[in-house]
């Protein structure tokens, strides 16, 4: 694995501002939902949302991310160093994603825990805390769920990635 074209990638991802920032939260809000849904009887309907989100998300980007390939494959980049780019940018929001779920837990418990908040009176901070807490066993194995559901979603970037020829960089449109 080229680590430099894999760094360059998540470099590269902070560029698009506009795309990232909105699947980070929606890879955010299917953290608390999945979570959730892992602890259910219907579970399956859970993971095929995952599923169908994470492999939306790379075939978005192998979608956006064509220019951009086929003018590093003008220049010499080879078709793993290209696959690259968009395994870096699905990791970069996974893993975004999940440290700001984390964080945001970590955070509501330490201001119920530092102010005594009652969780059993029916306020406001309950119904935060019931939504957005997730304890770290579901949390980590969300994480685990949702970065194995997006290897199809890869796989079909990686096709696309692959077809894109280098001479559409050199096409105006």
């Amino acid at each position: 694995m080229n680590f430099r074209v894999f760094f360059k990638s998540v470099k590269f991802a902070f560029r698009a501002k506009k795309r990232v920032i909105p699947f980070m939260i929606v890879y955010a809000i299917l953290f608390i939902v999945v979570s959730d849904g892992l602890l259910s009887s219907d579970y399956l309907w859970y993971l095929l949302m995952a599923f169908i989100v994470s492999t939306f998300y790379a075939i978005l980007i192998s979608q956006f991310r064509r220019r951009d390939m086929s003018v590093f494959k003008c220049i010499g980049w080879g078709n793993n160093d290209v696959m690259l780019l968009v395994i870096g940018e699905v990791l970069l929001v996974t893993i975004a994603s999940f440290l700001a779920m984390l964080q945001i837990s970590f955070e509501i418990m330490g201001i119920i825990a530092y102010f005594s908040i009652d969780l059993g009176s029916g306020t406001l901070f309950q119904a935060v805390y019931y939504f957005v807490v997730i304890d770290a066993v579901p949390l980590f194995t969300t994480f685990f769920v949702i970065l194995g559901l997006q290897i199809p979603g890869l796989f079909i970037a990686q096709r696309r990635a692959v077809s894109v020829p280098p001479m559409k960089a050199l096409r105006e449109e």
